[in-house]
């Protein structure tokens, strides 16, 4: 039998479907912009943009950067962005032996020089390319949303690296309350204190996270919820 964590996440996804198609246009109206570019470390940007309904205004959508790389792609987004995407064997890939442990080893693997993407939701190096490309031309540099995650083996270091960024706007989701003392831009993720880190912060991404005050302000828009589901 699954455990009721994950019967409880298949049936979030299946309502999000069904919501997102009738309500992203009511959605749309609570918010002041549409055109944003989530900048993040997996795949949680994508789950927004279907959110509200939009187009996906950056490439890093069904994807996912170690945090290492994600850190050395925030110093420099447009200078990255701006340099072409290659790919490489996963035998080559520093991180091979993580991607022989999850069984990614047919996943393409892009590099943009020292960072490497992994294209966890992609079929094919083509498809990978097209569309990294098509959304690179679409960022919109004078409003990012950047979003890390305490996933992927991101250490306690890696957190305090990205909290010292400045981006007006940033957060990063946790999995121990502790942590959102010790780190300003630290949401606490509920449901995974007993793990190293999230296993997945892209099923109950709303519950978290205020998106419209996200999207809404200026700067540091982020606004921790109470766990209204308590």
């Amino acid at each position: 039998m699954e455990p009721i964590v994950i019967i409880k996440g298949k049936i979030k996804k299946r309502y999000d479907v069904w919501a997102n198609k009738l309500l992203a246009k009511h959605r749309r109206k609570k918010i002041n912009n549409t055109n944003f570019s989530i900048i993040c470390n997996n795949c949680w940007g994508g789950y927004v943009y279907r959110y509200f309904g939009l187009a996906y205004l950056s490439p890093t959508i069904g994807l996912y950067i170690n945090p290492k790389d994600f850190l050395l792609f925030l110093s420099d987004i447009k200078g990255y962005l701006e340099k072409p995407l290659q790919f490489i064997n996963p035998q080559e890939s520093k991180y091979y032996h993580e991607l022989k442990k999850k069984n990614q080893l047919s996943i393409p693997i892009g590099k943009i020089n020292n960072v490497e993407i992994v294209f966890l939701h992609y079929k094919s190096e083509n498809e990978a390319y097209e569309k990294w490309n098509r959304r690179v031309s679409r960022v919109n540099y004078d409003n990012l949303i950047i979003k890390f995650s305490k996933m992927n083996n991101a250490t306690i270091k890696e957190l305090e690296a990205f909290d010292q960024l400045h981006f007006n706007k940033m957060f990063m989701f946790v999995n121990t309350p502790e942590l959102t003392d010790q780190f300003q831009t630290a949401v606490y993720y509920k449901g995974q204190e007993d793990l190293n880190e999230l296993k997945s912060d892209t099923i109950f991404y709303d519950k978290y996270i205020d998106l419209y005050t996200l999207i809404n302000s200026k700067k540091f828009p982020f606004k921790k919820k109470d766990d209204i589901y308590a």
